[in-house]
């Protein structure tokens, strides 16, 4: 069994003629949008083939989710003749705090006119964790709209055949502008690579679905939210927990991935869970939540989430501070939204269990009504 890396090392003397695009490829460039592009293309470096300075690769990689993978990729990418004379151009990055949006994609050329965009997934930021939780209440989120605008440009400036691809929130957008493409744009999208990243709320037309191959692992939890379809492939991780969100710990077998049949019992249980939960909330109670848990969050004044954890004393702290301030208001609705989904995990539970070990009916005890809040002056 291999990974990522082992893929490139292995396969990185045939070219993209010898062994069209891979389902494995299509994940090594939808991972790669976390690269620092914006320091490489001021370095002049737009091509793998141009990474001859370690310093700057580790540079580059340093606020990834997983730096040390992701700088061997790159050197593995730059040795390999599969992929060392791919480009990358048009990089855009749009931060909007007020807007609460965090936008990131970049366009690989792979030759003969086919072009990759990878979508930028999640990344550390309060704006980026917001922004994702915002899916589950507005119609699109501004990233959305902006990743269906970035496609329509690239198809015009550059006319070809073009792969779409995310990790995480990437996915998402990946999948959202293929869904709101028209006519040529939408002929011109030969496969659109979901890794792990959630659903679009409702499940896609037949067209859309036969462009989109999505992947996640074992026991996802970020893949499976809002997500009504089950035309995804499960690849084995050989990650613990949320590790296995990373794709770096995906096993891959030839050149595609070891899939699994289904997906775990706690994934399962989880998506089950949130799913029914989410349902019972209304789009004002789920904003007005998340609103008031991420004000508190942002008193601690750090922006980002590895700050908060490298001063977790001070953090706490602020936190802490920050919610004996919120008004009795706010953290009544707190205990009633947090309440609901423990409950609702729990009968879920039980409903999985019960069949297995033959238990009583259990029967939970109601909660108060969930309630948009009052607007306190």
């Amino acid at each position: 069994m291999t990974d990522l890396i082992a893929y490139v090392n292995a396969n990185g003397k045939r070219s993209f003629a010898d062994l069209p695009m891979t389902d494995v490829d299509g994940v090594i460039l939808a991972q790669l949008a976390y690269v620092d592009f914006e320091t490489l293309v001021a370095h002049h470096v737009t091509g793998f083939a141009d990474l001859t300075d370690p310093v700057l690769m580790q540079h580059v990689v340093d606020l990834t989710w997983n730096p040390t993978a992701n700088f061997n990729l790159l050197l593995a990418l730059r040795s390999s003749p599969r992929f060392r004379n791919i480009r990358w151009h048009d990089l855009v990055k749009d931060t909007d705090t007020a807007a609460e949006k965090q936008f990131c994609a970049v366009t690989f050329d792979l030759g003969h006119d086919f072009h990759y965009i990878a979508y930028r997934g999640t990344t550390a930021t309060l704006t980026d964790w917001k922004e994702d939780f915002n899916m589950t209440f507005m119609r699109d989120i501004p990233s959305q709209r902006s990743a269906l605008r970035y496609y329509q440009k690239m198809a015009t400036r550059h006319p070809g055949t073009y792969y779409l691809g995310g990790h995480s929130k990437g996915g998402n957008l990946a999948v959202f502008t293929c869904l709101h493409s028209r006519g040529f744009l939408q002929d011109r999208i030969q496969q659109v690579y979901s890794v792990d990243g959630p659903g679009t709320k409702k499940p896609l037309p037949v067209a859309i679905q036969s462009k989109v191959k999505k992947f996640i692992p074992q026991a996802s939890i970020i893949g499976l939210l809002l997500e009504p379809e089950t035309d995804y492939q499960v690849v084995k991780s050989n990650g613990i927990g949320f590790k296995q969100h990373d794709p770096f710990t995906w096993n891959v077998r030839g050149t595609g991935f070891d899939t699994l049949t289904t997906t775990s019992r706690f994934s399962q249980l989880t998506q089950q869970s949130v799913t029914s939960w989410l349902t019972q909330l209304d789009n004002a109670t789920k904003q007005e939540f998340l609103d008031s848990l991420f004000s508190i969050l942002k008193a601690t004044h750090y922006q980002d989430f590895r700050d908060m954890g490298a001063n977790w004393q001070t953090s706490l702290r602020l936190i802490l501070k920050a919610i004996s301030d919120t008004t009795p208001q706010i953290r009544h609705q707190w205990r009633s939204v947090t309440g609901q989904l423990l409950t609702t995990f729990v009968g879920e539970l039980t409903d999985s269990v019960k069949p297995q070990l033959k238990l009583p009916e259990v029967h939970l005890p109601s909660l108060p009504t969930i309630k948009p809040f009052t607007k306190t002056k």
